[in-house]
């Protein structure tokens, strides 16, 4: 097969559909892109840029769809909840001993 002609049978091959959605199912689309990247680390600004780009093009279209309002206030919640913690990834050795901190997990003290 040639390199630029996909093999439809090839499971390899990634294939773009379109769905059809109403305002809810891209609400929920936009909230489930916050939340992810949040999680991430990416903090309210960072986050709005995300929405902001075309690039992101389903994160976009919900920005297009629903507004920046709406958007700001679903990517506060996201970094409200999921923004707590930080991760970062040094890649050189000598930066790792810096500032080591241990997290422990304990049993939740919480009542039900």
């Amino acid at each position: 097969m040639p390199y630029h002609e996909p093999d439809p049978s090839d499971p390899n091959v990634l294939v773009g559909v379109s769905l059809p959605g109403d305002a809810e199912t891209t609400r929920e689309m936009a909230i489930a892109f916050a939340e992810e990247f949040a999680l991430l680390g990416f903090d309210q600004k960072r986050l709005l840029n995300v929405f902001r780009t075309p690039d992101y093009e389903g994160a976009h279209r919900a920005y297009r769809l629903l507004g920046e309002e709406e958007i700001l206030r679903i990517i506060g919640e996201a970094t409200n909840f999921f923004g707590r913690f930080r991760v970062v990834v040094h890649d050189r050795p000598e930066e790792r001993a810096l500032n080591l901190v241990q997290i422990e997990v304990g049993e939740s003290k919480c009542r039900t």
